[in-house]
């Protein structure tokens, strides 16, 4: 993920997959237009894997991320 310093891996706190991404965003200011809509709501467009796995939308309320684990964003893509 680019951010404003090249930094590409970042360390975050163990716990449910939209607490760890929103404690992200709130660390990490200028990536929040990108991982959530007007309405504070995760947009549903942003890819999140945790330990490599692609987490689909319907099961992220229910995803921990346990300590040691990665979570990766992943933009979305578009093409024909």
């Amino acid at each position: 993920m680019w951010s404003p310093d090249g930094d590409t891996a970042f360390e975050g706190t163990e716990g449910p997959l939209p607490e760890v991404i929103r404690r992200f965003a709130d660390d990490h200011p200028w990536i929040g237009g990108r991982l959530f809509g007007p309405d504070g709501e995760p947009l549903g467009y942003v890819n999140l894997c945790v330990d490599d796995e692609m987490i689909p939308r319907r099961r992220r309320d229910a995803t921990v991320v346990e300590a040691g684990s990665t979570v990766t964003i992943l933009a979305p893509m578009a093409g024909g």
